[in-house]
């Protein structure tokens, strides 16, 4: 067994040696080709000269005219205005449509239909083809109404077309002024004024009562030569009458 690892040992101790010396070949020959290379002279070259440069002639403005035109920040960037095309007409405002009160439709008559060119305006009747106002009365039937106006139609229900403006409530005339109630103290034909403090007693009226003198306005419960004062409140107005006292 010793033999066999002592004969194992040579053979790898002799082929260590082969590759010291490969390797030591290998390293000795390159060391000598740089030296052959760093020692090799290069052949001298002829190098032409530059060519002049060519005259640079007088500087134009007009030269820079496009380094202006692409710059953002130069105020004469771009010297053809744009004009922007004309706006079109606005439109003309719609007319307001006429105003219905009402369609009759009849057999072998045109169907005719009863318009006013504004609310509270007089009212005619009018057939398909003539013209209220701006507006052309193209048909019409028992529910639509079809207009013309600037090269367009309408067409509009005829309960859209009616005047709903609430009709004003006449307001009843002011009541006239009541008449002025005489003065107590005015005299009547036939009667006299009286005072509180000097009452009277009026004409017999049957039954023991008698009536009371107009312009009388001593206190209900009077008593004057047997005779009591009695005011009563009746529906037109307060009583008055002079009864035996009792």
């Amino acid at each position: 067994m010793n033999r066999k690892l002592r004969l194992l040992d040579l053979v790898l101790l002799v082929v260590a040696g082969l590759l010291f010396w490969r390797l030591r070949a290998e390293w000795t020959q390159s060391r000598a080709r740089d030296f052959a290379l760093l020692n090799k002279g290069l052949p001298a070259t002829n190098v032409p000269g530059l060519a002049p440069l060519e005259n640079v002639g007088p500087i134009s403005v007009m030269d820079f005219a496009e380094v202006a035109l692409k710059n953002l920040f130069s105020p004469d960037r771009n010297a053809n205005v744009i004009v922007d095309p004309p706006k079109p007409p606005p439109p003309k405002p719609q007319p307001p449509f006429p105003v219905a009160h009402g369609v009759m439709l009849w057999d072998g008559v045109p169907p005719t239909i009863v318009l006013s060119e504004k609310a509270g305006g007089p009212q005619k009747g009018y057939h398909p083809g003539d013209t209220i106002g701006p507006w052309k009365l193209v048909s019409v039937d028992n529910r639509y109404v079809d207009f013309e106006w600037d090269g367009k139609d309408f067409k509009k229900r005829i309960d859209e077309l009616i005047d709903q403006t609430p009709i004003a409530q006449i307001a009843p005339p002011p009541p006239a002024p009541s008449a002025a109630p005489p003065p107590p103290a005015a005299a009547q034909a036939g009667t006299t004024n009286l005072s509180s403090s000097s009452p009277q007693v009026g004409k017999d009226t049957g039954g023991g009562f008698k009536a009371c003198v107009p312009g009388d306005n001593s206190p209900n419960g009077t008593i004057i030569d047997g005779m009591k004062k009695v005011v009563t409140a009746t529906p037109f107005g307060s009583g008055c009458t002079w009864e035996p006292v009792k």
